[in-house]
């Protein structure tokens, strides 16, 4: 995922320093992918709080907003030509959409060949309580971070991966606007302490399962179950497990499911209110 230390250094970079209008273009549609709210980027809402359109702007008479988006694509183009290069995050700004998609980079092996490219889409809730998505959402979380020790393989944001949440997909759409060779996705089912987790690996060229496995466990051993399905994607695609990283809540179960909460809770702010205060302070 990109930071804000990484957004200064393209904004300060040759192509946008003096193009103060598709920076600010850029800052917008950055940070409000990066507050889980990239949803509400639609051309409307950039024309009015990025170009100053007044309350009847119509997208479809004023194409302002298309226009200025094909020059904020070539302006990253040639920064990633040049200054960029050699980032480890990139921003990709796909045509026909607004939401940025956040592209992690890895250097290539020996020989030129590149590591396999994984998507874990987010898990569905399958609960009978609704409020038990933040569970769902945590669980792909804690995939991603898991898959991305994974030597030779490598993971899409989670911006990027999350734009899909409760929409309809094809994998292979998918895979063509991710850039990625193999998509996770799966459901999370909780029933007081126990978990059913199914699991499918497909593969996008063709749209088959790779590996789809169901997980049916107690929910002490749910950090357990996270390294064995990253166990059994690394397996599967023939990459090597790396040195698992130190868990930030350790094994306590209720300081994990507290942390969940408070990062979903995080995640669903919206309101562009917050975003117009945000512009504001800057």
């Amino acid at each position: 995922m990109i930071d804000k230390t990484q957004l200064e250094k393209i904004l300060a970079s040759e192509p946008f320093a003096h193009s103060g209008r598709i920076s600010r273009f850029l800052r917008f549609v950055v940070e409000h992918t990066l507050a889980g709210r990239g949803g509400e980027l639609k051309e409307y809402l950039i024309g009015v709080e990025v170009f100053d359109k007044a309350a009847s702007y119509d997208p479809r008479i004023d194409p302002i907003v298309r226009v200025e988006a094909r020059r904020l694509r070539a302006k990253l183009k040639r920064y990633y030509e040049t200054a960029g290069r050699d980032d480890g995050v990139r921003i990709e700004f796909p045509k026909g959409g607004y939401v940025p998609l956040f592209q992690t980079r890895a250097p290539a092996p020996e020989g030129g060949e590149t590591g396999p490219t994984i998507a874990v889409l987010p898990f569905v809730n399958r609960s009978a309580d609704p409020q038990d998505e933040y569970f769902s959402d945590g669980l792909t979380d804690e995939l991603i971070h898991a898959l991305t020790k994974v030597e030779g393989l490598r993971v899409v944001a989670r911006g990027s991966a999350f734009q899909f949440k409760g929409k309809p997909y094809d994998v292979r759409q998918v895979g063509e606007q991710l850039q990625v060779g193999v998509v996770l996705e799966g459901s999370v089912r909780r029933s007081g302490n126990r978990l059913r987790i199914t699991a499918q690996l497909v593969n996008v060229a063709d749209g088959l399962y790779l590996r789809s496995e169901t997980y049916e466990r107690e929910m002490k051993d749910i950090f357990a179950v996270q390294d064995e399905i990253a166990g059994a994607i690394a397996q599967t695609l023939r990459v090597r497990m790396g040195r698992r990283a130190p868990r930030r809540t350790g094994d306590n179960l209720q300081a994990y499911h507290l942390y969940l909460k408070g990062r979903h809770q995080v995640n669903r702010r919206t309101g562009c209110a917050q975003a117009s205060a945000t512009l504001r302070r800057r």
